[in-house]
């Protein structure tokens, strides 16, 4: 893991640790301080300490070894379930609480560990050995339909297809408050929050962001909508809906502290329940997963 990063008017002044954490999704901040110390991270070619504080136009240089890096693990007992394979790809229903690729933080499986354990010629497909096959990814809390390629092209194919914003993506989320309107779409840019790297924030200087909605269903102080992604930015909706005061019910992150979520509810209420793409054999076709269980039972406690 090599690159270079110059550093911009909205980091001046941030930490150089937390600065990478943010930019490096894999490595721990314990990771990050390590190889600042040993050198694999300078500024201005020089070494420097993990709180030194960044300046505009500093030029970091990151060389991180294999250490810093999670190892797939060999003992996993996930059971996921798959809801459409062909030769090239594989679509699986991924359940809320289940990171999609690993992370040295924690010691959780992921779904990466169980695609090496049930498809181990993914684990050469792609160009970053820690998130083989992936051409896209949901939050750990999000719930719904992953489509991952089982070869490499398959893989190129894929993620063209993502890249240039040709899939169809249909997610169902349960919201605070009831929208005045009954659809809207929303086009506001999305960037890195400088002074919380695991956020992100609605900023003028971020990368163009859309989502369509509308209300599928009206409740007392709830409303479910069905979205439509144009764009895959980190945290997308979830930015978006708080950026409409209409935060998704059990986000612990965007949401305002006088809403109150329904009894039942343990994460975000946020499942991307169809993907419409274009396969590498040519065919179209729409992969559709179920409402999980507990979104289903909060939902039907409020329509009752």
């Amino acid at each position: 893991m090599s690159h270079q990063v110059i550093i911009t008017a909205s980091h001046v002044g941030q930490r150089l640790d937390i600065f990478c954490v943010g930019r490096l999704p894999g490595p721990s901040r314990t990771a990050i301080q390590k190889a600042i110390k040993t050198g694999q991270i300078t500024v201005n070619d020089k070494n420097t300490k993990p709180n030194y504080a960044l300046k505009d136009q500093d030029i970091i240089d990151i060389s991180l070894d294999d250490t810093t890096k999670p190892e797939p693990r060999t003992d996993v007992k996930l059971k996921l379930e798959v809801i459409y394979e062909d030769k090239d790809v594989v679509a699986i229903n991924k359940p809320a609480g289940l990171l999609v690729h690993s992370h040295p933080r924690t010691n959780e499986a992921a779904v990466v560990d169980w695609l090496i354990a049930h498809f181990p010629e993914i684990k050469n497909v792609g160009e970053d050995s820690n998130r083989p096959g992936l051409v896209h990814r949901l939050d750990k809390d999000t719930s719904g339909v992953l489509i991952i390629a089982k070869t490499s092209s398959a893989f190129d194919h894929l993620r063209e297809e993502f890249k240039r914003h040709r899939p169809k993506k249909e997610y169902l989320a349960l919201v605070f408050g009831v929208p005045h309107a009954a659809d809207g779409r929303i086009n506001q840019p999305i960037s890195r929050n400088p002074k919380n790297p695991s956020r992100r924030a609605i900023h003028s200087e971020g990368k163009p962001a859309i989502t369509e909605w509308k209300i599928e269903k009206k409740y007392d102080k709830y409303a479910l909508l069905r979205l439509f992604p144009y764009t895959g930015r980190t945290h997308q909706l979830r930015v978006h809906l708080h950026h409409i005061s209409h935060p998704i019910v059990g986000d612990h992150l965007y949401v305002f502290k006088r809403q109150k979520s329904p009894p039942g509810v343990t994460r975000q209420l946020l499942h991307a329940e169809k993907l419409t793409i274009r396969l590498p054999s040519g065919k179209r076709k729409t992969i559709q997963a179920p409402l999980p269980e507990d979104f289903a039972r909060v939902v039907s406690s409020l329509g009752n």
